[in-house]
Parts: structure tokens; C-alpha cells; sequence
């Protein structure tokens, strides 16, 4: 009997497990013993295995968990995540980003200091994450420390760059102002979107296993 495993991976983000550290471990530790032959302890031989999945999906729905869109080994720009070798070797042949990625202007839409009215700040921050994704916002996520400001300049800045950065998309009356200043912190990236039209190139070998 022939045995497939469908969709097997770990999540990057999205709940308190779900990390590189962990994702590279299993998912080096799955390839490894896949590609070594040795099969089950039922049923000895190769293993074929669809490992889930190559990119994120910021559109997924999350009723399983918001974890369900952050099963990629490679960020939404097709940046690796973390080094993995497919051959299942363990080796140096890790992961290699993608080329020809243009990226939309480096500015970021955060929540204004200077706002002094903020009735609408519930509202607008449910707004903005019901129109994008702040699924990193949630418990154990890689965002959750962030106090009720940056709060609401992830979101913001979701909202912003999921609409190709339009200044008119960076209000929310008045309470967000765009700057050129990152905001991310190293554990919490506020992105910066891909722009239309960028040339994405896939090198050959670029996935570390066909070379």
C-alpha cells in the first residue's frame, strides 16, 4: 500500500507554538526522515510528502486558528523564513529568496500622537483589520505585546499597504499619519507591500533542491 501524507508543515505565526524555530525544526526533522527511506514502523520505503505550504495565505480562512495563514516556508514577498534544506541532508543547501521583487515606497501608516479625539479608535482599528490582515495582533502572535498605539498602527498600516499605499487610505479621521520611519521591531514587521506589476523571477535551484 502506497502512503501519502497530505499537507503536513508547522505555522510561523499565529499562536504561541507557532514560530520559526519550531517550523524549521519539524519541518528539517520531516524532510530528513522522508527522504531517508526508512518508512514507517509498519511499512519501510520512501515516503512521498506534500509539505504545506511554499508561500503564506493572508486571505485564508482562519475559523481552524489565525495560525492558518502562516503555514509557508517563505514570507509573502518569497523571502525564506528560515534556512531548510530539501534535499533532507541538512546541509547548506537552504532556501534562496526570489528575484526581481519591487517593493511599494518605504512608508508606513501609524497611529497620529498628536490625535486627541479618539472615539473612533475601536472602529477604525476593525475597520482596517476586517479590510487586511492582523491576525499577528492575536494571542502568542509575534505582535501581541504591542501597547493600544501600536495596536492600531499595525492595523493602520495593514489597511495602508493593502491598498497600494493611497494617502487617502491613512486617515481614519485623523487618527493616522503616514511617516518614512520603520516601526518594526524585531520580533513585529510592519510590511511594506509588494508593487503591481513587480517582476517575480524563480531562479532555478532557488528552492535549494533542484539545482
Amino acid at each position: 500500500m502506497t502512503i501519502i501524507i497530505g499537507e503536513v508543515g508547522w505555522q510561523t505565526d499565529g499562536d504561541k507554538n507557532a514560530n520559526t524555530q519550531n517550523a524549521r525544526r519539524f519541518n528539517q526533522g520531516l524532510l530528513e526522515h522522508a527522504m531517508s527511506g526508512n518508512g514507517t514502523p509498519a511499512l519501510g520505503g520512501p515516503i512521498n510528502v506534500y509539505l504545506f505550504s511554499l508561500i503564506n495565505k493572508n486571505a485564508k480562512d482562519i475559523n481552524a486558528g489565525t495560525f492558518e495563514r502562516y503555514w509557508g516556508i517563505f514570507e509573502f514577498d518569497r523571502k525564506p523564513k528560515y534556512e531548510l534544506d530539501l534535499t533532507g541532508k541538512n546541509g547548506n543547501k537552504g532556501l534562496a529568496a526570489v528575484e526581481g521583487v519591487r517593493y511599494l515606497s518605504k512608508r508606513w501608516c501609524v497611529f497620529n500622537p498628536d490625535a486627541t479625539d479618539l472615539e473612533d479608535l475601536p472602529d477604525s482599528i476593525s475597520y482596517a483589520c476586517a479590510h487586511s490582515d492582523c491576525t499577528v495582533l492575536g494571542y502568542g502572535s509575534s505582535c501581541n505585546h504591542l501597547n493600544p498605539e501600536g495596536n492600531a498602527s499595525y492595523a493602520f498600516n495593514m489597511y495602508y499597504q493593502v491598498n497600494n499605499q493611497n494617502d487617502g487610505n491613512c486617515d481614519f479621521s485623523r487618527l493616522a499619519i503616514v511617516t518614512d520611519e520603520d516601526p518594526s521591531e524585531k520580533v513585529c514587521q510592519f510590511p511594506v507591500m509588494i508593487a503591481d506589476g513587480s517582476p517575480v523571477t524563480l531562479r532555478r535551484g532557488a528552492l535549494g533542491y533542484f539545482a
